[in-house]
């Protein structure tokens, strides 16, 4: 079955970071803290970035570093809509990003010349696609030399499988199950992708082994035992991330 992405509201992601169920919360605010660790030391002034599958755009304004270039791409225009209104307050707050543009494309096909990103984010889009590899290889033929790709996807050698069980027999978000994810990947896999599209894997590990139950309890105790994940760079958690760097 083919997914409409477009029945998707674009504000989702942010509704769910700011109101949605406590695990929602931590889950979305959790990839904040990966973004502040792993890519926002590597980011300056006149840096350019692209995220690649924004939705709404939670992850390219934590990174958009003051006086850099975000770039948002998605497919759905309600998405770029919203992510247009939030670049457009950023640029009005002390912290502003010097400049921003909103582009309508998949990924498969970027609209964009070689060498062209200090740093593009492919959170959790390649498992919605037949033909994840295409993705990963524009994502790297737009980086300039030295630049970074993050990128995360759900981990199917992990609790995974029980949570997405558990997320859509609950409807706490569009189904995922045979619908949205196409495409699945372990640490392995994942790996050699990254590999075979000519990348050097700067990072490896998995977030929310633990860390999103805790938050069920202690926020706090969650988000120490985050940190502690993203430094363990283990395979075990619900969601793969890797970091990469073109040549």
């Amino acid at each position: 079955m083919s997914f409409d992405y477009h029945s998707v509201a674009g504000d989702y992601q942010y509704r769910a970071l700011h109101s949605g169920h406590p695990l929602q919360r931590f889950w979305h605010g959790g990839k904040l803290t990966m973004i502040d660790r792993l890519i926002r030391p590597h980011l300056r002034a006149g840096s350019r970035l692209l995220e690649i599958g924004c939705g709404a755009g939670n992850l390219l304004l934590q990174a958009a570093v003051p006086g850099s270039y975000p770039m948002a791409l998605d497919l759905s225009m309600q998405a770029l809509t919203f992510v247009r209104s939030r670049l457009q307050e950023a640029q009005a707050g002390a912290s502003a990003p010097a400049g921003f543009a909103c582009t309508q494309a998949i990924g498969e096909s970027l609209p964009f010349a070689d060498a062209s990103f200090d740093c593009v984010l492919l959170s959790e889009v390649i498992e919605h696609l037949e033909a994840p590899e295409i993705s990963i290889r524009e994502a790297g033929r737009v980086l300039m030399p030295g630049g970074r790709l993050l990128i995360t996807t759900p981990n199917y050698r992990s609790f995974w499988p029980l949570m997405e069980w558990t997320i859509d027999r609950l409807n706490m978000a569009p189904k995922m199950a045979g619908e949205q994810h196409v495409s699945r990947f372990h640490p392995s896999s994942l790996k050699r992708m990254l590999v075979e599209a000519g990348l050097n894997l700067e990072y490896s590990g998995s977030i929310y082994n633990l860390s999103p139950f805790l938050s069920l309890v202690s926020l706090g105790q969650a988000k120490r035992q985050l940190q502690r994940e993203l430094d363990r760079r283990s395979g075990s958690g619900m969601i793969l991330v890797a970091v990469a760097i073109r040549p």
